[in-house]
């Protein structure tokens, strides 16, 4: 869905501290200044963004190129084949769902079920407005630091596979909500993860923590790769990493970083 009703503006440093776009009415006239009438919102200003049907899509896939949620498809079928497992027994938790672009993936490829989860109301509703019927449950909470209730609902989904396409690191979901993840999951269960590869570093809070997973035999390492997950504003590179693995049966380590 491309909204036709609004012309974005791309902006980067050296305009501004950071990645912007620049939003105005489709019916302004053309020959008008750029910036007349021009709301300028940051990138990662998702509750503004998500009000709009398909305007962060346009802006992130469309605009800025985004690959992650298509390349965490990818990585769940090479799971499900080196697993030898059956996508229809799949039910998947989606972490980090956003505006369910992933779970729209993995459904269409014949998953039993999807259950979104997200820390904003805003992508839920967005969600349910642009993508009804994509999601069995779409819940709204932090597994960094859950809510009364909200790892029961989803234990009584009873996930048997973890997909999150750029939700991990930095500003967004720490460690400490992926070992929770993990700890809904059944020993055998795939995990896929694409997270920026500054976070993935040996001495940043997920490299340490994926070190620690891997080296516990918290999660048996499938697939890794590097791709290019999408442009900045100013039409850089950005490159994430592409984890594929499986749950091991050993326990979980619990001395993880927030």
């Amino acid at each position: 869905m491309v909204p036709s009703d609004v012309v974005v503006r791309l902006i980067g440093p050296p305009q501004a501290d950071g990645e912007y776009v620049g939003l105005r009415d489709a019916d302004m006239d053309a020959r008008a200044d750029a910036d007349s009438g021009e709301e300028i919102v940051h990138l990662h200003d998702y509750e503004r963004l998500y009000r709009e049907p398909g305007l962060y899509e346009h802006i992130v896939q469309g605009l800025l190129g985004c690959r992650s949620p298509q390349v965490a498809a990818e990585g769940l079928a090479d799971a499900v084949a080196r697993l030898g497992l059956d996508r229809a027994d799949l039910v998947l938790l989606d972490l980090g769902a956003g505006t369910g672009l992933v779970g729209e993936l993995a459904t269409a490829s014949g998953v039993a079920g999807v259950i979104g989860l997200d820390a904003l109301e805003a992508a839920r509703a967005a969600c349910l407005r642009d993508r009804p019927g994509v999601y069995r449950d779409y819940l709204v909470g932090d597994l960094a630091a859950p809510a009364s209730g909200l790892l029961a609902r989803l234990r009584a989904h009873g996930p048997t596979g973890l997909i999150s396409a750029g939700a991990l690191g930095g500003t967004h979901a720490p460690p400490v909500a992926l070992l929770r993840a993990l700890d809904l999951l059944p020993t055998g269960a795939p995990v896929v993860l694409t997270i920026d590869e500054c976070w993935t570093q040996t001495d940043a809070p997920f490299g340490v923590a994926a070190s620690r997973l891997l080296d516990s035999g918290q999660l048996r390492l499938l697939h890794r790769t590097r791709f290019q997950h999408r442009l900045t504003t100013t039409g850089a590179p950005i490159h994430y990493e592409l984890f594929v693995a499986a749950k091991s049966p050993q326990p979980p380590a619990r001395n993880f970083r927030h």
